[in-house]
């Protein structure tokens, strides 16, 4: 039984999630699930010639920290995410909600201090995905997955105010520590989240990451790519 520390997701073209499962449960992932979703491109030409979007797949593995390690040297070598357009791979680790067993116990470094990355994830009505991520460019970011969903009803008692609608759009976008901030805020503001029944916004730390091309830079651990 694997002991699941972290969350393991690559985000690849249609067709490749598949290959990559097969691949992870070799490494000893027990299984994975795959959403199907849109990658948004910017690019002045593709935008002339109507294809602004590309069909993604999403795989989540849950994984201990030694098999996500292991999932990303082999996912990386075999799949080349090294390489611009491959795909990209990242964790995010369940640790840090953890509670201490003692208080006597030494406080571990928070991985807020020491990601690099983080996974903004945005979840709003049908249809505005699109207004979503135009916020998220206007603040910088690169770019970003659709994924396409369908809520589940609540009670009118349940204590969390959002009314969740039968079809959401889901906005997942990768970026910087410096970046996470005000792309986060001006997607909250465009977006009027802080209304009832708008959407929701959150933010979860990265602990690593491949395919990253931020600065072109190589494949690295530890949170800095």
């Amino acid at each position: 039984m694997i002991n699941i520390e972290t969350l393991f997701f690559t985000v690849v073209n249609r067709g490749k999630a598949n290959a990559i499962l097969h691949k992870a449960q070799e490494c000893g992932a027990q299984g994975g699930t795959i959403l199907l979703g849109e990658g948004t491109v910017q690019s002045k030409v593709l935008e002339k010639m109507g294809l602004t979007e590309i069909h993604k797949e999403i795989l989540l593995i849950s994984a201990s920290e030694k098999l996500s390690d292991k999932l990303h040297d082999v996912l990386n070598e075999t799949f080349m995410f090294y390489k611009s357009n491959k795909g990209i791979a990242f964790t995010i680790p369940f640790k840090r909600w953890q509670l201490h067993t003692s208080k006597y116990e030494e406080k571990s470094p928070s991985i807020d201090d020491i990601a690099s990355y983080y996974c903004i994830i945005t979840v709003v009505d049908k249809g505005r995905g699109k207004a979503c991520m135009k916020a998220a460019r206007t603040a910088g970011a690169r770019g970003g997955t659709l994924i396409h969903g369908r809520g589940a009803g609540i009670p009118t008692d349940f204590y969390f105010p959002l009314v969740i609608e039968p079809q959401k759009d889901v906005m997942m976008l990768i970026t910087t520590k410096d970046n996470v901030t005000p792309i986060r805020e001006r997607i909250f503001s465009d977006l009027e989240l802080g209304k009832a029944g708008n959407g929701i916004i959150f933010t979860l730390p990265i602990s690593r990451a491949s395919g990253l091309f931020e600065n072109r830079s190589e494949e690295s651990k530890g949170g800095t790519v």
